[in-house]
């Protein structure tokens, strides 16, 4: 499992910064950087990866989940949907 490039997010731009990650990570399970079962980074790991609050990633994990691409267990991570 790599971890996917987040270093082209573009504070203040046009498009909110939990979209940006949306798409980032949207693109990284779709080329089979994350494959189905795989656990993605915790939201406190992206958010220190990136500087941005940890709500903003969970926004984005929530649109992940809502495209039905992860789904997330409470307590135990937020996974990568068979396809």
């Amino acid at each position: 499992m790599g971890v996917v490039d987040l270093d082209g997010l573009q504070p203040g731009a046009a498009t909110p910064l939990y979209v940006q990650i949306h798409d980032a990570m949207k693109a990284a399970i779709e080329s089979g950087e994350y494959a189905p079962g795989s656990r993605l980074p915790s939201e406190t790991d992206v958010s220190q990866m990136t500087g941005v609050a940890r709500l903003t990633v969970r926004k984005a994990y929530r649109l992940l989940a809502d495209d039905g691409l992860v789904r997330t267990i409470p307590q135990r991570g937020t996974y990568v949907e068979p396809t």
